[in-house]
């Protein structure tokens, strides 16, 4: 589980540096004291960003408003108001023309909640039809949502960035199964045991798993790149791909005024590469545990956090 590997590798690299380490608030907090310095942890967030920084990372929406007004390449975010709850930043014109617009505009759309993490609530939409139904499940539990264009991703990327810094950079492949002619997708399934998570059923919901795919054929279990969905990490190798992410993880990251976080980064099938998203909270369990070195590739990493906490 997320929050267990994550205090283990806190626990670890505390007591390796004589950090005096104490859980509060039944684990949401991790209190960190050394030579009369008290430092934070809450979930997965370092006490390293400036709070309003924070904020804008946990929007997507904000996130995007703050990247493309400095010219940070970016995925585009259009936010669509919830009329139960924000009526009054809605023009006269309501919501339905900017959805509409929108649709007719790119022909697909993504829609999401501002606030999500995981690919949880997030749908993929091909009709104007499955996108207000879209609109209108997530506005039962959100102020606000978030629709955007459909991007043809050829890889997903996840970066680490520090201090200026990035630290680590890794791909990630969609889950998917090979036909054998045989077997039904939902028997393939089963032998890739795919993570106790939410948004796989969801994404499971999808798909009809009574089919037999053919011999070799390859069916996927998501359009989602997310390593909760069941998506595999590959460590990216240094090279000229490398060096374009990282200078955009860095432009990203000096836009956002932020210290600690990870970028996600998309490459599309025509070689483009665009900000994703920008996440505070910092969790790799799923990479730890699939990854050869995993474990010490986070733990240097999360060193070099709570080093940066007591300068």
């Amino acid at each position: 589980m997320e929050e267990r590997t994550f205090h283990a590798l806190m626990r670890e690299v505390c007591a390796e540096m004589g950090i005096k380490m104490e859980d509060l608030s039944f684990g949401w907090i991790l209190q960190l004291s050394k030579d009369g310095k008290v430092r934070h942890i809450t979930g997965r967030r370092f006490d390293l960003n400036p709070e309003a920084t924070g904020d804008i990372a946990c929007d997507k929406y904000a996130t995007y408003e703050v990247l493309n007004s400095q010219s940070v390449p970016v995925i585009k975010h259009t936010m669509i108001f919830n009329p139960a709850t924000r009526a009054s930043l809605i023009g006269d014109d309501g919501i339905g023309l900017t959805v509409t617009s929108e649709f007719l505009k790119y022909g697909c759309l993504v829609v999401k909640p501002n606030n999500g993490c995981e690919g949880n609530g997030v749908s993929l939409c091909h009709s104007l039809k499955e996108v207000e139904g879209a609109i209108q499940k997530l506005f039962k539990s959100q102020n606000s949502v978030s629709i955007c264009p459909y991007y043809d991703i050829r890889t997903e990327y996840r970066t680490f960035y520090l201090d200026g810094k990035v630290h680590l950079i890794y791909g990630k492949t969609k889950p998917y199964v090979t036909g054998n002619g045989k077997s039904t997708i939902a028997e393939l399934i089963e032998e890739l045991n795919l993570p106790d998570k939410s948004v796989v059923q969801e994404n499971l919901k999808e798909l009809d798993l009574t089919y037999v795919p053919a011999v070799d054929e390859k069916v996927n279990i998501s359009w989602k790149h997310n390593l909760s969905g069941g998506a595999t990490p590959t460590i990216l190798a240094k090279g000229e791909l490398y060096d374009k992410i990282e200078k955009l993880a860095i432009d990203a990251g000096k836009a956002m005024n932020i210290n600690f976080a990870t970028i996600d980064i998309i490459e599309t099938t025509d070689d483009k590469l665009y900000v994703l998203e920008i996440n505070s909270g910092i969790g790799a369990t799923i990479f730890v545990e699939s990854v050869d070195g995993g474990y010490e590739i986070i733990k240097d990493i999360y060193r070099h956090a709570i080093k940066k906490l007591f300068q």
